[in-house]
């Protein structure tokens, strides 16, 4: 083989495998389907025909969308794990990150008018946990905060969300970025100044 046939069968290859790697990455997800098993009324009995009692165990199950990993029902009504009754959310982290840039997080940010009432009701609860952090590490009272914008970030990681504050504490502009876990609840806070 000389020089030009390797160098053809490697730009073949390379370009085969980018292609294939394409379609993977970057393919559309699909709806996962799972099934969930309804409680039957009626037992089957053991005279019916198989193909009648599939049917019936088919009518009986119950089709549950899940998105990533995700119950859609769970999405749209709030997550049961962030009710304050079960777990109280947990800091994990609050730590200055001075790679946090406040306009371009602001410009990134779904606007908290925007956003569907369970997330709104969110962004309020974990609002009242870093104003008491904050107001905590600065040895001033949350009534001196003044709120400027709040919102959400999307975020492609199924288990989850991103809010935002930028507030004033009466001497100095802070952008906070709270990470929240869906499964638990618990947060870690990223912080810089405006």
């Amino acid at each position: 083989m000389n020089q030009k046939t390797i160098l053809g069968l490697a730009a073949i290859l390379a370009l085969t495998l980018i292609s294939i790697a394409g379609f993977y990455f970057f393919s559309p997800k699909h709806v996962a389907e799972k099934t969930v098993q309804a409680p039957s009324t009626s037992e089957a009995s053991s005279a019916q025909s198989s193909e009648s009692a599939s049917s019936e165990a088919i009518s009986t199950e119950i089709a549950a969308a899940e998105v990533d990993g995700i119950d859609v029902k769970e999405l749209t009504t709030g997550s049961k794990s962030l009710s304050p009754s079960d777990h109280e959310p947990e800091l994990l982290s609050f730590e200055f990150d001075k790679n946090l840039k406040s306009v371009d997080t602001l410009l990134s940010m779904l606007p908290y008018d925007e956003l569907p009432q369970f997330e709104q009701d969110n962004i309020d609860k974990y609002q009242r946990y870093v104003f008491a952090k904050a107001a905590k590490d600065t040895g001033k009272s949350v009534k001196d905060f003044s709120l400027q914008e709040h919102g959400a970030l999307e975020s492609e990681q199924a288990g989850n969300r991103y809010y935002v504050y930028k507030f004033d504490n009466d001497t100095d502009c802070e952008i906070h970025l709270v990470s929240i876990d869906l499964n638990t609840g618990d947060y870690g806070v990223s912080y810089n100044y405006c």
